[in-house]
């Protein structure tokens, strides 16, 4: 009598992994398989919405000479920005013109307190909005730097721009995944070796930052294998458990998680 082989699934792995969704896989399997495998929409939400528009206007400003990193230069790049595109695609989910204009408001707070944190005029970005493909032990990987520059050592600082609240100290260290990915693939593609990494919270005008040791970097890395072995598992007998938080009333697919069906 013949064996029968064991049932496949036909899930498929992305072709590579980002930080970002490896914290979503961490945070709900099944929430990356709706996002990352079968690729359901995720509308965007208003702290989405104004964490791109500032991104926007601070990588066009950083992109100015030096001299012209100023802020009635920084408004008046915010006002291009706003009426070229983002106050259309803000209008697609806030309609309220006095809503617009708070969004707008808090937009440029952040921008704003950029320069509480630093003289843009003096900083020297090597890389703005620096892309990265390569392979961390095997593993396809894929992320862009808000910023990177050379430190007095002439090694590398990665910064990072956050638009949300400052986190509580004992949070503080998974915030700085995302980096250390970035910092392990510039080893990795022989970029420069980093020195440290910062996280800047332009609304609270607060700096975090982290040196980097080579304890962080095999720690990172074994992360990222183990994520990619755990989704590649999941992928094999088709099932990604749904992981059900507080988290989940702001997540795009619990109307069709079957944690939340009745």
């Amino acid at each position: 009598m013949r064996s029968m082989s064991p049932m496949t699934s036909d899930l498929k792995a992305p072709a590579y992994l980002s930080p970002s969704s490896i914290g979503t896989y961490q945070q709900c399997p099944l929430k990356f398989k709706y996002s990352r495998i079968d690729r359901l929409p995720e509308p965007p939400t208003e702290a989405t919405l104004m964490g791109n528009f500032v991104h926007d206007v601070l990588e066009m400003m950083y992109g100015l000479p030096p001299e012209n990193r100023t802020l009635d230069i920084a408004r008046e790049l915010s006002r291009q920005a706003w009426t070229q595109e983002w106050q259309e695609k803000v209008s697609q989910l806030i309609s309220d013109p006095a809503q617009q204009r708070t969004f707008r408001w808090n937009s440029w707070w952040c921008i704003e307190s950029l320069w509480n944190l630093e003289d843009p005029q003096l900083v020297e970005p090597k890389g703005i909005e620096f892309e990265l493909n390569g392979l961390l032990s095997g593993v396809a990987m894929k992320g862009f730097i808000d910023r990177w520059s050379h430190t007095e050592s002439d090694r590398i600082l990665i910064s990072d721009y956050k638009t949300g609240k400052t986190p509580k100290p004992h949070y503080a260290g998974d915030k700085f995944f995302q980096l250390l990915v970035y910092a392990c693939l510039m080893k990795e593609l022989n970029l420069g070796d980093v020195e440290a990494v910062e996280l800047l919270y332009l609304k609270d005008g607060k700096r975090l930052r982290q040196e980097v040791t080579q304890n962080d970097l095999d720690g990172t890395v074994e992360v990222v294998v183990k994520t990619k072995a755990s989704i590649d598992a999941d992928c094999e007998r088709g099932q990604f458990a749904p992981t059900p938080t507080r988290l989940c009333d702001w997540c795009s697919f619990k109307s069709i998680c079957p944690a939340w069906k009745k």
